[in-house]
């Protein structure tokens, strides 16, 4: 064990330490060792194991030997992870201030680790449990953001907005520079560069566009290597490793049957024809001339599907009846029941596949054309960042680890009240390689023997997230190493698994043991700790997709009559493995909850609107205004749709052709009359050429709030808003950002009892019955890339795609082999991602494959990358015992699809939360106004102004609760809150505890008064900051009604008002004065909503929490 420096105040831990040993004697140790602040490790913890209470243990026994909180760092992947730590230690805290100490021995190690953290907070003055923004729990994202945010000269970072999808930065980027060609005044090097991987592309900047956007959204992997690129030492490494593999092959050939094989193609060859190539018979050895020779031997002994050769015939070169094609089938006959028969095929399909020992000229040039724009595109990617005043998460990051410095000069993005003496990091086998530099940089200079110390928790099976650059090996190599840094590392292992039931622990156990026999790093079964029942359970389907989805509609049904309460989950490698099951679902009346699962855009009542929204942005857009007539808010019917299509080219001329409509169904002289009415109103208006609004009140004029749900009426006010943040002046800015942010948005999650998401979003999470559906599919392909990239032996190495060669040139088998080993990469990831699968399950799990059995005799084939061929060892012999089937087909129908639509008749009583007036030729605003109500009330003062503010927000989210579940007590946690809410609204940070106090005490009293608590009963017709527009006194008016509802048949608009009665001023005194100074905006209120259509009596009251006071406004 790695000899620490021992803490003045270590020993108040140990009893907590002992007793955590003793509670478990399989892993009790090292739950123990794990959590001393005086230990630098690595935990290895499995699926299962208890982690976070790990790292929530070791945050707090850290606490009680720091002399600040922010001494303590701990990163995660996720928000939601970070969330859930923080959340745990501030209960850990609030638990311990409670003062009951628990019974369970299990328990009382939180409790007692919670008191000594309070205790040392009541000695240093940190109040955890009101500012628990003092623990620094965050994700790389955050605190690379937090880094380079403190040192923007140094980082480069200024006051760039972070955006969340790049493509349209890094498009601009890319084509800058590809533009660039056509310049006069660009260096000869980048001309040549440009000119070539041009010609690569056939001149079409689209398809490299793609390309290069592919590159730049991994540049932390390739960025800094190709600045330095060493291509000698490259072209060494790569010959390297095809010596490697050509050995290893070369081993499993020689003195095999297959050399008996080359003696008899060396007589074939001055027999026969086509066998030139073996005339000469090299010695087996690592050398070009043997490797060609192996090559076309390894390309005559397999078959197109590289399975060895079961006999030749005249097709191959070898005429019927001749003495060496006897030999040569007795010995390939003979080859069948060689044990070794695998290792053979394996072998040749390296040998025909390797590429030359020398790097092939055409991938040197190509490789020397690629590094030069690549610099230049990076160049123009920073120009374009400053230009835009954007930056993506990498440049974040890099800039982060810019900021801490290089080599041994160390930054200033850590001065002495941000040092960080103890660093955790979460799910650290996900780590990438740029993520590695940045916490290596944060120890650089600390000492192995300082009382400093870093806690890394990973389990190397959990590697998942290839796709954002994870790097499993950096894990694994620093566990071997037991080094970080100038740090050594305990190595601890955790081995209790307190998830799963026996039968799912045993199964993993078995199967994985299985799948990861060969992998570097050994697979340590766990021990359950439940005694419940429960296990795997393995469904072959030989019906096809529809029959497997009609087994999981059986799985559930089952369970649920089992146990109504229990939490099930369906867990899938893609969205496209759940296109019969979702529906299948629907169909038996299962509810589902979807997470990340259906796209926005796909979903029936958005695609409606984002056709009225390409409509009106774009009148000849044929094909949008079609798609909106046919909406459920129009509601054409197909033949209808079919006339309108025929007349003008521009469809909305054709709904102005009289004699064209007239031909129309009376359904649709209807419905065509209703939409130009409110076409025409929409074009007349003063903010008829405003997209957003346009689109919003067409929607809703027409009845579209009408055709939706709860859920899909929030999903509808997603695409709006995203609509309004890529206008400028109420135009689209542009339209692609547009529609790719739309692209990148998932439906609402509705309430359901199945969950279903992807295998990546289950990390983490567990339930009570898992399905895996879809095992014998695969995962998306990747695009061919502009080139392939492999850290060998510590040397970059570059594969460049050099375009239409032919597959047998030597560029061509470069850049496929190494593509090979990055694919290997993913496969092995495959593994790993049924691993977490199947580790999700508390008590059953279900695998579910769809597999090709029409008879017993044929062989099932098994998708190479798909989760079943990784743990066919396992389930191999279920799948062979199965009852053959016939995949079941779906019904077609051949009628004309008709959907739901409103009646022609259909009226629009507009919703009281938003006012469309009418506009006519002689009411047309100079301009428009938005005042904004919030800060308006308090003059000049903007401290007054921004409590009102917060304020209002405050009541704003108890409105929407109801009052029922408030109190004194429940508001004293929102403190923090409240004081977050100050400082992004700017107030003053010096003066922000008394902000927070002011606020606190105005809703205390409010929530303590009759009068607030009459205010805030939950009703429901009430509303919160209810929007109204008019058209008043020649001018547009927007405003929000901060507490509008109905109450004994009287329309009540309540206002906030936050000030104090003036020291000296009677209190009627000072209710009077408030009163006729709002008097007016009132009365605009009370007149909006009568034109919104509220026919009841309307009553107008101030409440003012400082004198609790309830004012009506006459």
């Amino acid at each position: 064990m790695t000899a620490f420096q021992s803490l003045p105040a270590i020993q108040h831990l140990e009893p907590i330490f002992a007793a955590i040993a003793a509670a478990n004697p399989h892993d009790g140790q090292a739950r123990a060792d794990s959590i001393d602040p005086r230990r630098s490790l690595a935990l290895l913890a499995p699926a299962g194991s208890g982690k976070t209470t790990q790292l929530l243990f070791r945050m707090l026994a850290c606490l009680t030997v720091v002399e600040r909180p922010e001494e303590i760092l701990a990163i995660t992947f996720t928000t939601k992870a970070a969330g859930e730590i923080l959340e745990r230690v501030t209960s850990a805290l609030a638990l311990a201030a409670a003062g009951v100490e628990p019974v369970q021995a299990h328990e009382k190690p939180l409790y007692q680790l919670g008191r000594l953290v309070l205790e040392r907070d009541r000695l240093l003055g940190w109040n955890l449990i009101l500012n628990p923004s003092r623990l620094r729990i965050m994700t790389f994202d955050a605190f690379c953001a937090y880094l380079a945010g403190k040192t923007p000269i140094m980082s480069g970072l200024g006051g760039g907005k972070t955006v969340e999808d790049p493509a349209l930065i890094y498009r601009s980027a890319i084509l800058d520079t590809l533009g660039s060609v056509n310049s006069d005044d660009i260096p000869e090097e980048l001309r040549e560069a440009l000119e070539a991987v041009l010609t690569f592309a056939r001149n079409r900047f689209e398809l490299l566009v793609p390309m290069f956007s592919a590159l730049l959204s991994k540049r932390d992997q390739w960025a800094g290597e190709i600045m330095t690129l060493d291509i000698p030492g490259m072209e060494l490494a790569i010959a390297e490793m095809v010596a490697k593999h050509a050995a290893e092959a070369i081993s499993v050939l020689a003195g095999s049957p297959l050399t008996q094989a080359m003696d008899i193609l060396q007589h074939a060859s001055g027999v026969y024809d086509g066998f030139a190539w073996a005339a000469q018979r090299p010695a087996l050895a690592i050398n070009q001339t043997s490797l060609d020779y192996l090559r076309g031997f390894a390309g005559f002994a397999l078959t197109s599907e590289n399975t060895l050769r079961k006999s030749v015939n005249v097709k191959n070169g070898f005429p019927a009846g001749e003495p060496l094609t006897k030999d040569m089938n007795a010995l390939l006959k003979g080859l069948k029941d060689d044990p070794k028969v695998e290792l053979y095929s394996e072998a040749l399909v390296t040998l025909k596949t390797l590429p030359d020992l020398q790097y092939p000229q055409g991938s040197a040039a190509m490789c020397q054309h690629f590094t030069v724009i690549l610099r230049y595109l990076l160049a123009n990617l920073t120009l374009t960042f400053d230009g835009t005043a954007t930056i993506d998460f990498q440049e974040v990051a890099q800039r982060a680890i810019q900021s801490l410095g290089l080599g041994d000069e160390v930054g200033d993005a850590l001065l002495d009240e941000d040092r960080i003496n103890h660093l955790m990091v979460d799910e650290f086998q996900d780590t990438s390689p740029s993520q590695f530099e940045l916490l290596q940089r944060l120890v650089a200079h600390w000492e192995d023997d300082d009382s400093r110390s870093v806690f890394f928790c990973g389990d190397g099976f959990q590697s998942i997230y290839l796709f954002r650059a994870a790097t499993v090996e950096l894990f694994i190599n620093m566990v071997m190493s037991k080094v970080f840094g100038p740090k050594s590392l305990e190595i601890h292992r955790l081995t209790v698994n307190f998830r799963s039931a026996p039968g799912v622990v045993e199964w993993n156990n078995r199967a994985y043991g299985k799948v990861f026999d060969k992998s570097e790093f050994p697979f340590v079964p766990s021990i359950p700790f439940r005694t419940v029942d429960g296990g795997v359970h393995i469904r072959p389907i030989t019906t096809g997709p529809i029959g497997e989805a009609q087994e999981v509609v059986k799985i559930i049904k089952e369970a649920l009559a089992k146990n109504p309460e229990q939490t099930i989950a369906i867990l899938v490698r893609g969205r496209s493995h759940l296109k019969h099951i979702l529906p299948a679902l629907k169909e038996a009346g299962i509810p589902t909850a979807g997470q990340n699962i259906d796209p926005i855009a796909e979903s029936a009542p958005v695609s409606e609107v984002i056709a009225l929204i390409r409509a009106l942005w774009h009148a000849a857009d044929r094909t949008s205004w079609l798609a909106m007539l046919r909406s459920a808010f129009v509601g054409l019917s197909w033949d209808d749709c079919r006339i309108i299509a025929q007349g003008s080219k521009v469809i909305r001329g054709a709904l102005n052709d009289d004699q064209l409509i007239a031909t129309l169904s009376p359904d649709g002289q209807v419905r065509v009359e209703r939409l130009n009415k409110v076409m025409e109103r929409i074009e007349r208006s003063a903010r008829g050429t405003e997209l957003v609004w346009a689109a919003k009140a067409a929607w809703v004029a027409l009845g579209g709030p009408a055709t939706v749900d709860s859920v899909e009426m929030a999903d509808v006010e997603t695409v709006f808003r995203v609509l309004a943040q890529h206008t400028s002046n109420g135009a689209l800015q542009d339209p692609q950002a547009f529609f790719r942010a739309l692209d990148n948005l998932y439906a609402s999650p509705k309430a359901g009892v199945v969950q279903v998401m992807t295998i990546h979003n289950a990390k983490g999470l567990e339930y009570d019955s898992v399905i895996l559906p879809g095992l014998n599919r695969t995962g998306a392909t990747d695009d061919t890339p502009l080139f392939y990239w492999r850290n060998l032996a510590g040397t970059f190495a570059l594969a460049p795609n050099v375009g239409d060669q032919d597959e047998s040139s030597p560029e061509s088998r470069l850049f496929k082999f190494i593509g090979r080993q990055v694919k290997k990469d993913i496969l092995d990831e495959v593994s790993r991602l049924a691993y977490v699968g199947t580790t999700r399950a508390k008590c059953d799990c279900y695998l579910l494959a769809a597999v090709d059995k029409f008879d017993e005799d044929k062989p099932i084939r098994v998708a190479s990358s798909s989760l079943l061929s990784c743990l066919w060892p396992e389930l191999e012999e279920d799948f062979y015992e199965a009852e053959p089937g016939v995949p079941i087909t779906a019904d077609v129908s051949v009628e004309v699809p008709s959907k739901a639509r409103l009646s022609a008749s259909f009226t629009v009583e507009l919703p009281r939360g938003i006012f469309i007036p009418a506009a006519s030729n002689d009411q047309i605003p100079t301009e428009n106004e938005l005042a904004d109500e919030l800060r308006e009330e308090e003059g000049n003062d903007y401290r007054a102004k921004t409590i009102g503010v917060v304020y209002h927000r405050v009541v704003e989210l108890i409105s929407k609760e109801g009052i029922e579940a408030w109190s004194i007590e429940r508001l004293q946690t929102k403190k923090q809150a409240i004081a977050a809410l100050l400082r992004r609204e700017g107030y003053p940070a010096a003066e922000v505890p008394a902000g927070v106090a002011r606020i606190h005490h105005l809703v205390e009293r409010t929530i303590s008064s009759t009068h607030g608590r009459w205010i805030l009963k939950k009703r429901e017709s009430g509303g919160e900051e209810v929007q109204v527009s008019s058209y008043r006194n020649s001018r547009w008016v927007h405003r929000y009604l901060d507490r509008p509802f109905v109450d004994d048949g009287v329309y009540w608009i309540i206002d906030w008002k936050t000030p104090d009665c003036p020291e000296g001023m009677p209190v009627e005194q000072f209710l009077s004065r408030e009163v006729n100074r709002y008097a007016p905006k009132m009365r605009e209120y009370k007149q909006a909503v009568q034109d919104a259509g509220v026919t009841l009596p309307v009553k107008l009251a101030l409440f003012l929490p400082a004198v609790d006071r309830l004012v009506e406004v006459a």
